[in-house]
């Protein structure tokens, strides 16, 4: 096959022959790279959002221990009745029958704790759940006693243990709890007993346990800021050891690389400390496992590109010879072309053989005898254009209005609320009319407000006291002709990001005349326009202002810029539009236009 120099299928077996060179060096490599990384830094963050969500849910069953030990501490009926019991004083079986009462409330029905233990320092004590008992122990043999008596300000929770009482109740071999224990004072700030509250550490650990079910060949350890594992329970594998070894190197919350202790394998892994807990949750995942699928994938895509771009050389190559003559003729017609002889020109006929190109000259041809036409007709098309996006905007409803209406109605007539339903559906009925009428883009002012003032009828009547409005307006203001839909868009905008904050939500509309303009204002106490969205907002103005180009305006949404085109359609330069954000907070919309 010779190649002639500048020749069309020359200069196309060059390109491509480089395309196939730029790709598979500076794409398909590269695209490896990237995706490799990508898929890393997803895959860690993906660790950390999950870590992070194990150490929150054992955070949280961790609180509702404590919260049981807290009910029991700040209770005065308790301590009272436990002092009673530890000096045998009074009614001792009723007294013991109260303070059972009152601990069983107290751990409620949920039972976030299997056992409430309350000692005095002398080692009495009052058992509650699934031990009964009470007794007298030895509180010093207790392996938290030294630590919660230092502890005094706050809790102390214990590593798991095995606990034989519970063993008993869950029918196991090898049950094992978690116990969190505090100090309580008497009125001179004198400690005067321990609360202890035990859970069973499985159901403490019931998320982490689901979720090793379900992702098999990845880790996840739990240890304490002083060096105890706590999960997996009484650990055992080598290899959870020596990775704990590791771990306690890092910092919290920490994202990197490690590799197995055992089989040197890379692994990525992923810790979420817990400030109220002092625990460390560490999630640990392979990285050959993550990345394998991607390597097998970079490779088809390599092959296939390149099969595509070999087979579109050939092609093309082919394909030059044919195109060279037709193109070449069709460049001669087009460059003779000019609008003084266009209308006498000949028509071009290349009977080329290729219809693309015979279809493509027939247009040129057609193009050529419409040119005329349609540069008379440019200017009634743009006029049309304008009246055409009024007339769009005019029938346009927020859908999600019209649904969370038509939802509100639903409810009331599940709940028999007849006159309510009435007032909607007649609210309701009047928008409708009133945005498909089509008889005129400008209406009196007066109109303007009553739709406006429907709509926040609706509104009100779903969130009820929630939503406060007002209308001040001036009657010689009444019969303004103002475009139609102008003033309950801003309405709505102003609901919108009011409802971010707490109720009630505010809107007041007021309308003025200066001169011989109108003015109508919209306030609400929402939390402001962002500095961003206003300066974005401006932005758009200007480019308006100084192209002169009027953009497509969206019908999906009656925006701030929407409004602002539909003013400069309608008053051009007399128009008024103003974005403030009040200092006591909220933000206010002003919009005007010549009488």
């Amino acid at each position: 096959m010779v190649i002639h120099k500048r020749t069309i299928r020359f200069v196309l077996f060059q390109t491509y022959s480089l395309i196939i060179i730029v790709v598979l060096s500076l794409v398909v490599v590269p695209f490896y790279m990237w995706s490799s990384d990508l898929l890393k830094k997803k895959a860690v963050e993906s660790l950390d959002n999950l870590s992070q969500s194990m150490q929150d849910k054992l955070d949280l069953e961790i609180r509702r221990i404590d919260a049981v030990s807290l009910n029991i501490l700040y209770s005065n009926l308790v301590k009272d009745k436990f002092l009673k019991f530890t000096g045998g004083s009074g009614d001792s079986i009723n007294n013991n029958k109260d303070l059972a009462d009152i601990l069983v409330a107290a751990n409620g029905p949920a039972l976030p704790v299997n056992q409430i233990n309350l000692y005095d320092l002398g080692g009495n004590m009052f058992g509650s759940g699934i031990d009964n008992r009470r007794t007298k122990v030895n509180l010093p043999n207790k392996l938290w006693y030294e630590e919660v008596l230092a502890n005094t300000k706050g809790k102390y929770i214990t590593i798991p243990e095995k606990d034989d009482e519970l063993s008993l109740f869950l029918s196991s071999k090898d049950a094992y709890s978690i116990s969190l224990v505090r100090l309580f004072f008497d009125a001179n700030n004198t400690p005067e007993g321990i609360v202890e509250v035990k859970q069973d550490a499985d159901k403490l650990f019931t998320n982490i346990n689901d979720y090793m079910k379900h992702n098999y060949g990845q880790k996840v350890i739990v240890y304490s800021d002083i060096g105890d594992i706590i999960y997996p329970i009484n650990p055992k594998a080598k290899e959870l050891i020596s990775y704990f070894t590791l771990l306690q190197t890092n910092s919290h919350s920490a994202m990197s690389n490690i590799r197995n202790p055992i089989t040197s394998e890379k692994e990525i892994y992923s810790i979420a400390h817990s400030e109220y807990t002092g625990w460390n949750i560490a999630l640990i995942v392979s990285e050959q496992q993550l990345l394998g699928p991607l390597n097998d994938f970079t490779k088809k895509i390599a092959l296939v590109s390149f099969a595509i771009l070999l087979l579109a050389i050939s092609l093309s190559y082919l394909a030059a010879k044919r195109i060279t003559k037709p193109i070449a003729r069709m460049h001669a017609t087009m460059k003779s072309t000019n609008l003084v002889g266009i209308t006498s020109h000949t028509h071009l006929e290349l009977n080329s053989g290729l219809n693309e190109l015979d279809r493509l000259q027939f247009a040129f041809n057609k193009m050529s005898e419409r040119l005329k036409e349609s540069m008379d007709q440019l200017l009634m098309s743009q006029l049309q254009e304008l009246q055409a996006k009024m007339l769009a905007l005019q029938s346009q409803m927020n859908p999600h209005f019209l649904y969370n209406t038509l939802t509100t109605i639903s409810i009331m007539a599940e709940e028999n609320m007849n006159e309510q339903i009435v007032i909607m559906i007649e609210n309701l009925s009047m928008m409708l009319r009133y945005i498909s009428a089509d008889n005129s883009s400008l209406v009196p002012l007066e109109t303007e407000l009553a739709y406006t003032e429907k709509y926040l009828e609706c509104i009100k009547i779903r969130h009820k006291q929630n939503v406060l409005y007002t209308f001040e307006m001036a009657d010689n203001m009444k019969n303004i002709p103002v475009p139609r839909l102008i003033i309950q868009p801003l309405v709505e905008n102003s609901l919108k990001y009011s409802s971010k904050l707490l109720p009630p939500w505010t809107i007041k509309v007021r309308g003025y005349q200066e001169n011989d303009h109108w003015f109508v204002e919209v306030t609400d106490n929402g939390p402001g326009f962002d500095q961003s969205a206003i300066a974005e907002f401006t932005n758009r103005i200007q480019e308006i202002e100084q192209t002169g180009i009027i953009p497509g305006l969206q019908l999906d949404g009656m925006g701030l810029l929407n409004i602002y085109l539909r003013l400069k359609i309608s008053y051009s330069t007399d128009l008024c539009m103003q974005t403030v954000n009040l200092p006591d907070g909220g933000a206010k919309v002003i919009v005007g236009g010549k009488c």
